[in-house]
């Protein structure tokens, strides 16, 4: 155990420190963190006392108690990387300048955590503004300490290059320096090198090729970063070689890949937006260079950060987010942050809304859908009516009606139940208004017999023309999805009983409507049914709610502290999961194995994976894919259907063409589908097998498929087949010992 102990001890701090290289990029690359580790060292000294810094830190911040996981990610690492750099450049080793570099670096980490406090009550980041302050602070003191001493070096440049032309370590990093590439390209890789205070095309490269590997869309901004600023140098007359000079370039890399890519959701847009930065960022580097050059200081990066950070201030003061998306749950990665957001708005444009159902159960016909040509029409537009019709389209029974006459009685859904189509509170009622006869209408209570019922947070739903002295609730009453409230009637401007439903924002009887989906139900096109989520029925469809089916409620029941174990048909290996709740209240499975999480949603009608994080390999990623969205009713012929982030389903060749301008097209696919192909009773089963279908298309054409089955039993799951490349993987589910 204690050897355990140290592994992930050992593991956490090297996690740390290359997260502190990294996140200069605003990544989280091990790649891309190894390449700038090692592009530090083309110096020596300016490699270790950045690493130095790093260290030193991180271990503060540590032992300071500060949050763990904000150490690892880098956080704290990033900026003491730059100070150290920085400091390494600058001066010699001495004994006064590492006891300088320490309080330095134990100045940084107050002023970090200063800041970090102080910008998060305006929800913004502090970026290299600690570096360049506290660096500002060890200058103009260091200017007072006779026993420190420049490094000559970088004073006397010219004697220092003749010293080194000789030596082999150095001929090694300056051996791409006189290739003859254009003067653009030979800058650019310049200034990516000069981010990390070398002067070394070879370290641009690498550079170059980490952010390449960390990130296809960040390489890319890293690029219209610098041609932007190439670009507008050489409009203005400025001399484009002063870009690789004190991280002046690094301004216009660090702002396209924040505001491009990184804060803000990659799109046409986020790009435009960096297009017309830029010129404003070079005013801003130049005015500050010259001000604070009167006081011997350098700006390095700190007009990116005070542009950025003034940016950002500014989106957070909007109303309406149109054009550009702050991204709400950082991944480090923007690929994964575009990808997951397209998914989540396709898939949950409406999850903030009440997951609302029809107010009845059975099969009724949308009579008059939302702008209907009878009475849905100006504010009262967005309503539904619904009746119930046999097979002849009729409302009522013919042979009965011949016989008897038109009697209310005689039509199909007079006196049907009617039931609360979400929770909430009854806050109105109507009782008063007597039925009328067949044919008539009573224009003078419009609404007739009505319930309202508040759903809280400002909707309201309205139900009318109920049967009278029908209501089984009353005012006041909590009421949950599918409670009783009455029956329906014919109450009202009503010449034949039905439903009317509408939602409105305000609790007064016939308000203005306002559209809402229905969660899920049921649309029956003659002997085909389909599964419809989060839509408004149109008028003439034949619906119901989506029945649940207790077998999948039981076999798909994910609460936390549930276990699973499976073991693996061929190998005899075993799985364990176990389902969690986070601080978030977002509810995941964990596996033990493999420490990957998916996280999902049971709302008690459909199961669905809202994200999944850890190996791609592993026996729950493939079960992540396989209920993808699961509906709880068992239904014959209907196929479910979703979309699966590109991220996580694609061709590895593929993706990374796709990445490249997946902000302004998406050439692939992933789509899922779901069915069921098995059951020993459709009414009441109690063995139900499921298929699901996993593929990817490119321009419409399959490229990867993957096809899953589940295997119902005895209220839980009792295999899980994976078939992928013509060979099948069995896994049995055991009870935990």
């Amino acid at each position: 155990m204690k050897q355990i102990a140290n592994i992930i001890k050992t593991s956490y701090w090297i996690q740390t420190l290359l997260n502190s290289y990294s996140l200069v990029f605003f990544s989280q690359s091990s790649v891309l963190a190894l390449c700038l580790f090692s592009v530090t060292f083309f110096t020596p000294a300016v490699g270790l006392c950045g690493f130095f810094g790093v260290v030193l830190i991180n271990v503060s911040a540590w032992f300071s108690g500060f949050n763990r996981e904000e150490i690892k990610s880098g956080l704290f690492g990033f900026n003491a990387l730059f100070l150290g750099m920085a400091m390494g450049y600058d001066y010699q080793f001495s004994l006064p300048f590492c006891i300088l570099f320490m309080t330095a670096i134990f100045a940084l980490l107050l002023l970090t955590v200063w800041l970090k406090g102080w910008l998060a009550i305006h929800k913004l980041p502090f970026l290299s503004i600690p570096f360049v302050i506290t660096y500002w602070l060890i200058s103009l003191s260091a200017l007072q300490f006779s026993a420190l001493s420049l490094d000559e070096k970088n004073v006397y440049v010219l004697n220092e290059l003749v010293r080194q032309e000789t030596s082999f370590f150095y001929g090694v990093v300056h051996s791409l320096d006189t290739c003859h590439w254009p003067s653009a390209i030979v800058i650019y890789f310049k200034t990516l090198s000069g981010i990390f205070f070398q002067n070394s095309v070879l370290g641009g490269v690498l550079i170059a090729f980490g952010l390449l590997y960390a990130s296809r869309i960040s390489f890319s901004l890293s690029v219209v970063g610098f041609l932007l600023a190439f670009l507008f140098y050489d409009i203005f007359g400025v001399d484009t070689n002063d870009l690789y000079y004190n991280l002046t370039g690094s301004n216009f890399i660090f702002l396209s890949i924040a505001i491009g890519c990184f804060f803000i959701i990659p799109n046409f847009y986020s790009y435009l937006t960096v297009a017309l930065l830029t010129p404003i960022l070079l005013i801003l580097s130049l005015a500050l260079g010259k001000l604070l050059g009167v006081f011997q200081l350098k700006a390095y990066s700190l007009s990116f950060s005070v542009l950025s950070t003034a940016f950002l201030f500014t989106l957070n003061q909007r109303w309406f987010h149109h054009y550009l998306q702050l991204v709400s749950i950082q991944y480090f990665s923007a690929e994964t942050s575009i990808y997951k957001f397209l998914n989540s708005v396709q898939r949950f444009k409406n999850e903030h809304l009440y997951k609302v159902s029809l107010p009845f159960n059975g099969e009724w016909l949308v009579s008059q859908g939302y702008d209907g040509k009878i009475t849905h029409l100006g504010d009262w537009s967005k309503a539904l009516d619904f009746v119930i019709v046999d097979s002849k389209a009729n409302t009522y029974r013919e042979q009965v009606l011949l016989r008897d006459g038109f009697h209310l009685e005689n039509f199909y859904c007079y006196a049907k139940e009617i039931v609360a189509p979400f929770e909430g509170y009854v806050y109105d009622i109507i009782n008063t208004v007597e039925e009328n006869d067949v044919g008539e209408v009573n224009t003078e209570h419009n609404w007739g017999n009505t319930i309202i019922i508040n759903h809280l947070n400002g909707l309201f739903s309205q139900i009318s023309h109920i049967k009278k002295d029908s209501i089984g609730v009353f005012l006041g009453q909590y009421v949950t999805r599918g409670t009783f409230l009455a029956t329906c009637g014919n109450s009202g401007r009503s010449p034949e009983p039905h439903i009317h439903f509408q939602f409105q924002t305000i609790p007064l009887v016939g308000a203005k409507t306002l559209a809402y989906p229905i969660s899920y139900f049921i649309e029956r096109k003659g002997i085909d049914k389909f599964l419809r989520i989060s839509e408004v029925p149109n008028e003439g469809a034949f619906i119901s709610n989506v029945q649940v089916n207790e077998l999948l409620m039981r076999s798909f029941a994910l609460y936390p502290g549930v276990k699973w174990q499976f073991k693996n048909s061929q190998t005899g290996d075993l799985v364990i999961w176990e389902v969690f709740t986070d601080a978030y209240n977002r509810t995941y499975v964990y596996c033990f194995q493999s420490a990957s999480t998916a996280y999902f949603v049971n709302d008690g009608v459909m199961l669905y994976f809202t994200d999944f994080e850890g190996d791609r390999q592993s026996l729950l990623f493939n079960f992540y894919l396989a209920a993808y969205r699961q509906v709880l009713g068992y239904y014959e012929n209907i196929t479910v259907n979703d979309q699966i982030p590109l991220i996580h389903f694609n061709n590895k060749g593929v993706q990374f063409l796709q990445d490249f301008v997946a902000p302004f097209y998406l050439f692939t696919k992933a789509s899922f589908s779901s069915r069921f192909t098995y059951t020993d009773n459709p009414y009441a089963p109690q063995s139900i097998q499921i298929r699901a279908e996993i593929e990817a298309k490119v321009l419409g054409k399959t490229f990867k498929q993957r096809t899953y089955q589940m295997e119902l039993n005895a209220g839980h799951l009792q295999r899980f087949i994976i078939h992928q490349k013509n060979k099948s993987v069995v896994y049995e589910a055991v009870e935990l010992l």
